[in-house]
């Protein structure tokens, strides 16, 4: 799938040029290099949830579709004359403040967490099914399968998920809804919707609490000066805990 990623970067130069002189295309630019740089997590996330992400072929696929969607929004960045360093990954003045922060976002967390599940177990005009967590029926007391997934915790998916669905995606959208408190909530909102919306496996519940996880780390980070570092260790916390729950056999 390698091959996928110097066409979606020809795709990205080409938007450069084309938008470059029409006013109504560059508006559009925006989410145009949105699109391009999410078409590797939604096609082989799609590959790989119908080979199934509980197998080695179709998670090593999802995790792919992140590391190149990743390589064509550091493509779209550097057109622009940004980084990742300017959008969330600079060294935090302190990274004291930076740690509890990040454990005070982690508490939150759970805590709405823990709400949410009890508003759904408790609706009286409709059953609303737990999270959906099957893909993750081969962790129960294996050991190999929990360090490897701790590992991809705090790579591809607190770093990959927080550098496109918070720094990247919200930078983007911000050019779309630019300059107001307004446009700031439709940011939050249209972010953490395709957030969790990527996360459909996990049912109906986990599209909620995945959609109420982004609102949380993405005015996190908006409201911290855009520090990625605090939405990245919270959410490696988050899913270290979670897998040693499903470790466990506790979940």
């Amino acid at each position: 799938m390698i091959w996928s990623l110097p066409v979606i970067t020809i795709i990205t130069f080409s938007l450069e040029k084309i938008t470059r002189g029409n006013l109504y295309l560059k508006r559009l630019r925006p989410l145009l290099e949105i699109l391009v740089a999410f078409l590797p997590i939604l096609v082989l996330g799609i590959i790989g949830t119908r080979l199934g992400t509980d197998t080695l072929f179709g998670g090593m696929l999802v995790t792919m579709g992140y590391v190149l969607s990743i390589l064509v929004a550091t493509v779209v960045l550097k057109l622009k004359g940004s980084s990742w360093h300017q959008i969330g990954l600079a060294r935090p003045q302190s990274w004291r403040r930076t740690v509890l922060l990040a454990i005070a976002a982690l508490v939150a967390l759970l805590l709405m967490n823990i709400a949410l599940q009890v508003i759904a177990s408790n609706l009286p005009w409709t059953e609303v099914p737990p999270i959906d967590q099957s893909r993750f029926n081969p962790l129960e007391g294996n050991l190999v399968v929990f360090l490897l997934l701790v590992v991809l915790a705090w790579t591809t998916i607190a770093f990959g998920e927080e550098m496109f669905y918070r720094a990247f995606l919200i930078t983007q959208l911000g050019k779309v809804f630019p300059g107001s408190k307004l446009g700031s909530v439709l940011v939050l909102l249209v972010s953490s919707a395709i957030f969790g919306l990527v996360h459909w496996v996990e049912g109906p519940l986990g599209v909620i609490n995945t959609f109420a996880m982004g609102l949380l780390l993405g005015a996190v980070y908006l409201y911290s000066g855009r520090n990625l570092w605090i939405t990245v260790i919270t959410h490696g916390l988050a899913n270290s805990i979670r897998f040693l729950f499903l470790f466990l056999g506790a979940a």
